[in-house]
């Protein structure tokens, strides 16, 4: 059983697996790196010719990692199909963590930024680097034993807590604090009318519409367009 694994050093190693990254094998070299660590951990006595097959071709979503990690040793250690199901759940994870980190969690975090990036911004950076990083963190540090704990399983984990939703929630809150940055926004600048009122509300429910519809970072870029379309006409 692998249970000498020492967290810190392999979360800290997790964090930079993607260094070799290209496009012959993709990730292959940095999963071997991460194998290599616990490996020498455990004292498994991996043979050179099973370590070298996992250079082959390997793409998942960087965050996620550690959950193929998990699956693939116990699948080692019951002399199991580690192989397999490390492509299989390679191809899940990296959608569901496309679709959360990249499509979701990186608008959510900008715009938590920007309104605190209001009050200074030095803190919008900062907010923006706590929020995304504290589900980037917490996932690559649970991974390995959430994987190794449910092996073939470690879906029904992620059906648990509904995380293919949560880029849907996330879609929904982003849309939600667009509308109120653009009504501080307006305000900010001394419109305090019913109309820019009245308008930043429209750009609210374009967001809401818009964010089920296609990327929500479209949401942003046309209520921005809008805005800054309406400061000219008002301007001039």
């Amino acid at each position: 059983m692998v249970g000498h694994l020492n967290k810190g050093k392999s979360f800290l190693k997790s964090l930079i697996f993607t260094g070799n990254w290209n496009y012959e094998n993709m990730q292959g070299s940095g999963f071997r790196y991460l194998l290599e660590e616990i490996d020498h951990a455990n004292d498994l006595g991996m043979d050179h010719n099973q370590l070298s097959r996992q250079t082959e071709y390997f793409n998942t979503h960087p965050f996620l990692v550690t959950f193929v990690l998990g699956v693939w040793f116990k699948e080692f250690i019951r002399e199991g199909q580690p192989d397999y199901f490390k492509k299989v759940y390679s191809s899940a994870l990296a959608a569901l963590g496309d679709s959360f980190f990249w499509h979701s969690l990186r608008p959510i975090s900008f715009i938590i930024a920007a309104l605190f990036g209001l009050v200074h911004p030095v803190l919008g950076v900062v907010m923006y680097l706590l929020v995304f990083n504290f589900f980037h963190f917490i996932f690559l540090y649970i991974g390995f034993d959430m994987g190794y704990v449910l092996g073939k399983e470690v879906i029904s984990w992620f059906n648990r807590i509904k995380f293919n939703k949560w880029s849907a929630y996330s879609d929904f809150i982003t849309s939600f604090l667009l509308g109120v940055l653009l009504s501080l926004g307006l305000k900010e600048y001394g419109m305090e009318t019913v109309t820019y009122y009245f308008f930043a509300t429209c750009f609210l429910l374009v967001g809401f519409f818009i964010a089920k519809k296609l990327d929500v970072l479209f949401s942003l870029i046309i209520a921005i367009i809008a805005c800054l379309v309406m400061l000219y006409v008002k301007g001039g």
